[in-house]
């Protein structure tokens, strides 16, 4: 199992950095790596659910999203796939004065040839994505309020 951990401090409410990570429509804007969500229920994310995004590029055009644990403005765990890449995904958020850290730890695995390929490739779209977050939820654009 390989890993990786990154965090943010974003200059923004939780309740916002929340709403972020939960909007499908959000999460398509903030995302440089995802499209749309294809198939997201009104009531997304809830453990047992099984919801596709479409990617932007790469080998995949598609990951599957199957959120396990859902604590309300704290932590989002879910279980990624990526063609043969599985990923154990989860953000923990914690108030700041005057915003929220974001800590992301995702384990992840492969067959052996394409872990030795997607490491980098991942650990970047994870740093592109936690960079884009920051950006949307500092920026004005706050559609609750």
């Amino acid at each position: 199992m390989n890993r990786i951990e990154l965090s943010v401090d974003i200059a923004a409410p939780v309740g916002r950095v929340w709403r972020a990570l939960c909007d499908p429509a959000e999460v398509a804007s903030w995302d440089p790596g995802l499209v749309e969500a294809l198939d997201a229920p009104a009531d997304y994310p809830q453990p047992g659910q099984r919801v596709r995004w479409q990617m932007r590029s790469g080998p995949y055009d598609t990951l599957a999203d199957s959120p396990q644990e859902v604590l309300l403005e704290r932590r989002l765990r879910t279980l990624l796939e990526l063609g043969p890449i599985h990923m154990d995904e989860t953000y923990e958020l914690t108030p700041l004065d005057g915003g929220c850290r974001v800590e992301l730890v995702v384990e992840w695995s492969a067959p052996p040839l394409i872990a030795g390929l997607a490491g980098r490739s991942l650990r970047e779209g994870f740093e592109a994505s936690l960079a884009g977050l920051k950006r949307w939820c500092e920026s004005v654009n706050d559609p609750a309020g």
